[in-house]
């Protein structure tokens, strides 16, 4: 509770066995203004001043402070108990019974943690605590999943999208191959493959899929780009489908920077291999660049020597395999809404 009072800036009070105050942090001092922290202070206390404030500032409902601290106190004997609070802010507050007899209560700005709506489920069986340390577990995870080239989505039976990662939020946004139609579904831009698609992530959802992973082709939004795209069963239960896309093509000026900057290759050789990366022969960037054959295999020769050591085979193919793989490590290493 500490850390995430302190992580988020949160309020955290802690009262004995006898309900006296032992402890306020600095975010209770800044709130509650009205309090006099230098006097001895009391759960019952401190409630009373803030409910006797509330109605001066006619921000809470007139009522008998008596039955309702008597109320709350009561409730307070549960092992957890947790409510909404207006005044003098809007704060998620959650009190624990401790196991020596003592209570520690938590207030939070809901909007911090995303939880403007923890109370629309008032049957929700996670506390406060625990439904913060999900919500910092599945940010983590997508940070990850952010890290990579490959769009990664996890979609519905209904086809919406659940959550996606940066590269296919971004592979979504451009319609490259796969868009959302105007009901919000996940769908390809080009009638090949549309249905086909649709059948799959539904077979995905109540697994049913005839192997554990199934793939198709897509068109990308560029004339002859074809996308690869599987489709698998999501988390047990969970009724979902894991769609992943990979890019048809490396983007070049990605990878090349990052072979600038990691390998020490020069700009003319890092363009080559990003190239190879996309399956390119020598000819064919030769074509492209302008550049001679000859200087063509002198970078080739070049970019072997320097990253021998990174390569499966000494050759072009070797230098194609690496490429590749280092787009998808590195390619997506960009901020959500880019």
């Amino acid at each position: 509770m500490a850390v995430i009072a302190s992580r988020y800036n949160a309020i955290m009070t802690v009262y004995d066995e006898e309900d006296r105050l032992v402890y306020a942090n600095k975010a209770v001092r800044n709130l509650y203004t009205f309090f006099d922290f230098s006097a001895p202070q009391t759960f019952e206390t401190m409630i009373r001043s803030s409910l006797e404030h509330s109605e001066k500032a006619r921000a809470g409902r007139p009522g008998n402070h008596d039955d309702i601290i008597a109320y709350v106190n009561m409730q307070r004997l549960n092992s957890r108990l947790e409510f909404l609070r207006e005044y003098p802010a809007k704060l998620i507050c959650s009190h624990i019974r401790l196991p020596n007899g003592e209570n520690a209560q938590l207030r939070i700005d809901p909007s911090t943690v995303g939880l403007d709506n923890y109370f629309v489920n008032p049957s929700s069986s996670f506390s406060l605590m625990e439904t913060i340390r999900r919500g910092e577990d599945a940010a983590q995870k997508a940070a990850a999943l952010d890290c990579l080239s490959f769009g990664v989505a996890i979609v519905g039976v209904d086809r919406k999208v659940r959550h996606s990662n940066a590269a296919m939020t971004d592979q979504l946004r451009r319609q490259d191959g796969i868009t959302l139609d105007d009901l919000g579904r996940f769908v390809t831009t080009a009638h090949q493959g549309a249905a086909e698609l649709a059948r799959l992530i539904v077979l995905g959802c109540v697994g049913k899929l005839p192997h554990a992973t199934m793939t198709l082709s897509i068109r990308g939004s560029v004339p002859g780009h074809v996308h690869s795209l599987s489709v698998s069963s999501g988390a047990q239960d969970s009724n979902t489908a894991v769609v992943i896309l990979a890019p048809a093509r490396v983007d070049v000026a990605s990878v090349s920077s990052v072979l600038r900057r990691d390998y020490g290759l020069t700009q003319a050789e890092s363009e080559m291999a990003a190239m190879i990366g996309n399956g390119m022969t020598n000819e064919e960037i030769t074509r492209e660049t302008g550049r001679s054959l000859d200087t063509g295999r002198g970078h080739i020769k070049s970019i072997i020597r320097k990253v021998s050591g990174e390569i499966a085979t000494s050759n072009q193919t070797g230098i194609s395999r690496w490429a590749a793989v280092l787009w998808a490590i590195t390619g997506a290493a960009r901020s959500r809404g880019v």
